[in-house]
């Protein structure tokens, strides 16, 4: 009996000693490189190029070293495989040339180079290509 209560002890230690929260810190790649010291946020409202449309486009966007994160809330429009009539996209030029087509309404812009470069962004409807909305914008990479 007491064989058996020191077996189910030791059980027990063992099971409450690695039961313990070991959450691991987020990894991040930087190639050698420290992360961006200059950060900077912005909020810019946009309305449609419609004259009737009330629809508002917002972006939101984060200067991260030679990246770019771009959020953008477009009412009316949808990113996800199961939308119907109002999936979209995003068409994005850098300085004037036509860098992607996005499917998603978060986006990271990576590797630009020092300097001031134009963003224009346009959304369009996924089934037509027809802009609806766009927005172009400054960021500066140093």
């Amino acid at each position: 009996m007491k064989m058996f209560i020191y077996v189910i002890t030791i059980c027990l230690v063992m099971a409450i000693s690695g039961c313990k929260r070991d959450i691991p810190e987020p990894e991040t790649k930087t190639n050698g490189k420290p992360t961006s010291l200059h950060s900077v946020s912005h909020d810019i409202p946009v309305f449609k190029t419609t004259l009737n449309s009330k629809e508002p486009f917002f972006v939101k966007y984060k200067i991260e070293g030679s990246n770019v994160l771009i959020e953008c809330i477009i009412q009316g429009i949808t990113f996800r495989e199961t939308a119907g009539n109002n999936k979209g996209k995003i068409i994005l030029y850098v300085d004037g040339k036509k860098k992607e087509e996005i499917l998603s309404a978060a986006f990271i812009v990576k590797g630009l180079t020092s300097g001031t470069h134009r963003l224009t962004l346009e959304v369009a409807t996924e089934k037509a290509s027809t802009v609806i909305m766009k927005k172009e914008f400054d960021v500066t990479i140093r």
